[in-house]
């Protein structure tokens, strides 16, 4: 009988603990002992690990996943160029993990840039997708206007912690302000209504920024080209911050100007020629127009040959 209780309560325990362990986050380098950054863990939904891990590492390090040659810091600590470099050297010295509602990630990371300079990124996942998304995301504009008018001293990037009933609002002050979701609910969008209380279904942002793209076609031995692209930004005059990269290279490389207007999605690369000193086009470029399908259709330009591919969210 003293064996089958110890038993029960042996599962009992791995059960708990897989529960708890469903996600959570490690230390990215574990070799590299003077910085510190988060590595999503995801067992349960590998895709929404590997989208969290993309967009952490293209946003803050440069680099795609595994796909650095030495460090994951490589290319923001030395300063190695990735297009038109980096200005000052980024030294990340801790994050916190500080996920409170089951639909969210929530991360602060803190560290000194240019050897002196501190700062302190807050960056938020729908756990459910993997999509990085901002505070204004959370709202409708009309509503994010209203609340404006209720908490003068908002932006559209406010720092913010949520609970699962609550919300904590930087507001500049020392100590943040506390609302209940149910009070906020007639400010929110689709989305974050969606995103903050039980739903059946899962609805996606609008917006493509924060979003990634996988596209397909053929080479022209006919081979299957296969590029995926992330939007890390887009404000609302449409101009686009485009990383893209060939899933069996892993190379990250990005387009130096880019924008998404009207269902149009035109990146461009952009040289400095020292001969003629002046900016001229490096014949790498995308172009993509929206389906009713919501699928992208267009050209990639790789050096001189053109390339149709379909885009599509994933």
């Amino acid at each position: 009988m003293k064996t089958t209780k110890t038993f029960i309560l042996i599962v009992i325990f791995f059960v708990i603990g897989f529960t708890a362990k469903a996600q959570y986050f490690v230390e990215l380098d574990t070799v590299n002992q003077k910085y510190r950054f988060p590595k999503l863990i995801y067992p349960e939904n590998p895709n929404v690990e590997e989208k969290v891990n993309t967009a952490l590492q293209v946003d803050f390090l440069l680099v795609l996943p595994d796909s650095y040659k030495n460090s994951p810091y490589e290319v923001i600590t030395n300063q190695s160029g990735f297009g038109l470099g980096v200005a000052e050297i980024y030294e990340f010295e801790s994050w916190t993990d500080f996920s409170k509602h089951p639909n969210v990630l929530s991360l602060r990371l803190k560290g000194k840039k240019g050897g002196e300079k501190p700062f302190i990124f807050y960056t938020f996942f729908d756990k459910r997708t993997g999509d990085p998304f901002i505070f204004k995301d959370l709202f409708s504009k009309k509503g994010f206007r209203k609340l404006q008018r209720k908490i003068p001293c908002l932006k559209q990037d406010s720092r913010f912690i949520l609970e699962k009933e609550m919300i904590y609002i930087d507001k500049g002050d020392s100590i943040p302000q506390k609302y209940p979701l149910e009070e906020l609910k007639p400010y929110l969008s689709n989305y974050g209504a969606n995103l903050l209380f039980e739903s059946d279904s899962i609805i996606k942002r609008d917006s493509l920024r924060g979003k990634f793209m996988e596209g397909k076609g053929e080479s022209f031995s006919g081979d299957t080209m296969i590029y995926r692209i992330y939007i890390a930004d887009l404000d609302d005059k449409g101009n686009a911050a485009v990383y893209y990269w060939n899933k069996k290279v892993m190379y990250l490389d990005w387009y130096s100007d880019a924008t998404i207007k009207n269902g149009i999605l035109q990146a461009d690369d952009y040289i400095y020629d020292n001969l003629t000193d002046e900016v001229e086009h490096a014949m790498y470029s995308l172009h993509l127009e929206e389906q009713e399908d919501k699928t992208w259709v267009g050209d990639l330009q790789l050096g001189s040959p053109f390339y149709e591919l379909r885009f599509q969210e994933y």
